[in-house]
């Protein structure tokens, strides 16, 4: 898969463990009442949408299904 974002070394390391582990701590908090599991899934796919294409495509649809939510509510 092409890069979005062209990054190296740590920085390119970094942000992919901080987002995998967003994910995975945001998946958590669906089942846990402590955790608030959907800001940080989002938070998650941001940091992955930098790297991933797949990630990008999820993110653009959720923003999408929010402006729909927020038009609808007024």
């Amino acid at each position: 898969m092409e890069s979005i974002l062209k990054k190296t070394g740590w920085a390119r390391w970094g942000g992919l463990a901080g987002g995998w582990l967003l994910v995975a701590v945001g998946l958590v908090g669906f089942v846990l009442p402590v955790i608030p599991g959907i800001p940080l899934l989002l938070a998650g796919l941001a940091l992955l949408a930098c790297e991933y294409v797949w990630a990008k495509r999820l993110l653009d649809r959720v923003q999408g299904w929010w402006q729909q939510v927020r038009w609808k509510k007024g």
